[in-house]
This record gives C-alpha cells, sequence and structure tokens, in this order.
C-alpha cells in the first residue's frame, strides 16, 4: 500500500462486509452457477465478485440495492472474464472446430438447458439467465449490461429461438419416470 492511501475496508466496515458475504454469497452462487454452467466456475466468479466488492466496499456499501450492486459486478466479471477467454481460445485455435453438445433423449431438463445455455455466447446468456431465471425487468438487464432494452429483448428472442431449436424433442414439462 502506497504512502497516504486508505485501506479499502476500515475495521467497521469489515465486520459490515463479511455479514453481506455471509449472507449473499448464496445468492450470488446461483446466478454464478447459471451463468457458468459448473461448480467449479460458478465458485471462482461468487469469489472474484466478493473480492471486488471487498475491494470497493466504502462505494458498494452507500448503493441503494446492495444486492442489484454486487450482481451488475457478477455478471459484468462473467462476461469480461468469458470474452477474454473467448478471445484467447480463438487466438490458439483459429481453425480447430468447435465441438457442439448433443444431449441425449431424456436426459434430465436440468442438465440439457445448461449444456444449451453454454453454447450461447457470454452476453446473451446472461441476458437470458437473468431476464428468465432471477426475472428481472428489460430494464434491469439493460441497465446492468449497459446496453439498451430493445437490445434485451432482441437478444432474449433469438436465444430463446435458439435454445428451442437445439432442445429438439426433449419434453419440457414432463419429469421423466
Amino acid at each position: 500500500m502506497s504512502a497516504g492511501s486508505e485501506p479499502a475496508v476500515a475495521d467497521g466496515d469489515s465486520a459490515a462486509f463479511e455479514a453481506y458475504a455471509r449472507n449473499g454469497q448464496r445468492r450470488l452462487y446461483r446466478t454464478a452457477y447459471l451463468l457458468c454452467g459448473d461448480v467449479e466456475g460458478a465458485q471462482d466468479l461468487t469469489q472474484t465478485t466478493l473480492a471486488k466488492l471487498f475491494q470497493h466496499w466504502r462505494r458498494a456499501s452507500r448503493a441503494d440495492n446492495l444486492d442489484a450492486y454486487a450482481k451488475t459486478v457478477l455478471v459484468r466479471t462473467f462476461v469480461a472474464e468469458r470474452r477474454r477467454s473467448v478471445r484467447d481460445l480463438l487466438a490458439h485455435n483459429r481453425n480447430a472446430p468447435r465441438p457442439q453438445p448433443n444431449p441425449a433423449p431424456g436426459a434430465d431438463l436440468r442438465v440439457t438447458l445448461l449444456a444449451l445455455l453454454a453454447e450461447l455466447p457470454p452476453r446473451a446468456r446472461a441476458m437470458v439467465v437473468l431476464r428468465y431465471w432471477d426475472d428481472l425487468s428489460v430494464e434491469t438487464v439493460a441497465t446492468l449490461l449497459r446496453c439498451s432494452e430493445s437490445t434485451v429483448k432482441s437478444q432474449c428472442s433469438r436465444s430463446l429461438v435458439r435454445l428451442r431449436a437445439r432442445m429438439g424433442d426433449v419434453q419440457l414439462y414432463t419429469t421423466g419416470s
């Protein structure tokens, strides 16, 4: 730490952050799991989000809605990391064919949906998860992702068409007994 700079979290604020992290971690993890599609990625994304919140706790703790602030950090971190990893992957594998998961008929709907969500680009996936899983309004999703409401509507519409097409014959309304 350089001379004259103050810590991101003072002693009194530390307890407030710990309380928020303890209570909010599960909510953040659920959204992170839907975005990442795997346990390890969701855990990493949740921890990265909490680390960023800790780093900027003074500003974050003054937010009107701390949960919304945290979710914004989570989603923007996810999108940025995915862009970076896609860019890296493309740089190393320009001509390699991309494997397409093809869920077996009768597979658990949850597993199938997670596999299909993974096929969506990171930003479109974030929009679908926030809009339909977290049940956020179009306006809120647009604000979180720094885009227009019409972009959210069109991307969600296209993503749902793509998901429905890939779902094929999977029975959406049966439990598979």
